[in-house]
């Protein structure tokens, strides 16, 4: 008996001992985001999730429907898919947006039918992941006091401990990039970034907004990086000619 107890604490420990994450190897901050940004650059595609809390941030130039989650598939260059959380007059209502390039389409709340959206709707999320003017150009060279803190491991990504970097963003140009919805000011960022694929699997970015007592909170996540998505215009009177 006690022989077999034993056998079972040295099976129960080797089992878990070898469930345990590795620890990645540190490398100084400005390598590991440098390749981070290399992996996005060359991938042709990727899922996405975009959640914001605190302050409003608002889609529209009437401020009118405020953001509150998008999630859906980025396919490279410039085309996006998702499904969009909006809050407008105190209710909450999800939509479905394409984006192809800078046209864009969503359906209606009510009727639930595809709407052309007009040129100066607002926020096209195609141009933060655009290699001009997105993520990629805007870590590359608005980041200030770059730092690698360690390693975590984040809920959604169980067993795995990640590089995590924190840094201060000049927000001028996401500002921008998002139309409005992020920056001017400098904001609060931190990054996690696999240590075998350098690929960026979360941002959180911390804006302090004018006249909130709260800032905005943007969580954006990725993953299947490399999926590619078809995403075609959607069949509506409002483009008849598809």
């Amino acid at each position: 008996m006690l022989r077999r107890c034993l056998l079972w604490v040295i099976f129960t420990s080797s089992f878990l001992f070898g469930c345990r994450a590795e620890t990645p190897i540190p490398l100084p901050p400005e390598d590991i985001l440098s390749r981070s940004v290399g992996r996005m650059y060359e991938t042709s595609g990727f899922h996405f999730a975009i959640e914001r809390s605190g302050a409003p941030a608002f889609l529209d130039l009437g401020k009118t429907l405020s953001l509150r989650r998008m999630e859906g598939n980025f396919s490279a260059p410039d085309r996006i898919q998702a499904t969009v959380r909006i809050i407008t007059t105190g209710l909450v209502a999800e939509i479905e947006v394409i984006s192809i390039g800078e046209i864009q389409w969503e359906t209606n709340p009510l009727s639930g039918r595809w709407e052309q959206l007009p040129p100066d709707w607002g926020f096209n999320p195609t141009a933060l992941f655009d290699p001009s003017t997105g993520i990629q150009p805007i870590l590359e060279n608005d980041l200030e006091d770059l730092q690698y803190i360690g390693n975590q491991e984040l809920e959604e990504w169980p067993g795995e401990l990640l590089y995590s970097l924190t840094g201060m963003l000049k927000g001028n140009r996401i500002f921008r990039t998002t139309y409005g919805l992020i920056g001017p000011g400098k904001l609060d960022l931190q990054l996690w970034i696999s240590p075998e694929t350098f690929e960026l699997y979360r941002m959180v970015i911390v804006d302090e907004v004018d006249g909130e007592e709260e800032p905005s909170t943007w969580t954006i996540d990725f993953w299947d990086y490399d999926l590619v998505v078809e995403i075609e215009a959607p069949l509506s009177e409002a483009n008849p000619a598809q």
